[in-house]
């Protein structure tokens, strides 16, 4: 199991921290703030996310710690979510 976490900053500007798990060729994603001390599970985060998480993998895949496979998965989903957004607006 890989796991990747990272943060950013929420409207309000209090930090919102991410985490997605890959194990066993499945993606799961959590979140939390950093007021609360509980994960929520997603099924899935919204683009701007998953576009953050693309950049986290790719950072780590230029330094050979993550194989082209899992970001060739997340670059999947985002084609999926960009797709949907399209076809809502």
């Amino acid at each position: 199991m890989t796991k990747h976490e990272w943060h950013e900053r929420t409207a309000d500007g209090e930090q919102i921290y991410y985490r997605a798990n890959h194990h066993a060729g499945k993606w799961v994603f959590y979140s939390t703030l950093k007021s609360d001390p509980d994960w929520n599970q997603h099924e899935m985060l919204p683009l701007t996310v998953m576009e953050s998480l693309r950049e986290v993998l790719w950072n780590k895949h230029q330094r050979r710690r993550l194989p082209l496979k899992h970001l060739e998965q997340i670059d999947k989903i985002i084609g999926v979510l960009r797709e949907k957004e399209a076809g809502e607006v």
